[in-house]
């Protein structure tokens, strides 16, 4: 089974903002970059290909959570 894709919006110094569906194992390693002394940069898998994340230069990270999805399936 593949691993969920979650949805990040980054935004990073100078304004530009990057936004991608992402494995949540990425995701969540950038998540505890941004909380601690970590990996100055940390590669995101998105559905594009990989994103290389210099950490300190994040000034605005969310990460979305879908409440229910439309449609059949489980």
């Amino acid at each position: 089974m593949a691993e969920e894709k979650v949805r990040v919006e980054i935004g990073f110094q100078g304004g530009q903002v990057v936004a991608s569906f992402v494995d949540a194992g990425s995701a969540d390693q950038l998540e505890q970059a941004l909380h601690k002394d970590g990996p100055r940069v940390v590669v995101l898998e998105s559905e594009d290909g990989p994103i290389h994340v210099v950490v300190p230069q994040v000034a605005y990270y969310k990460r979305i959570v879908r409440a229910g999805r439309v449609g059949f399936g489980s």
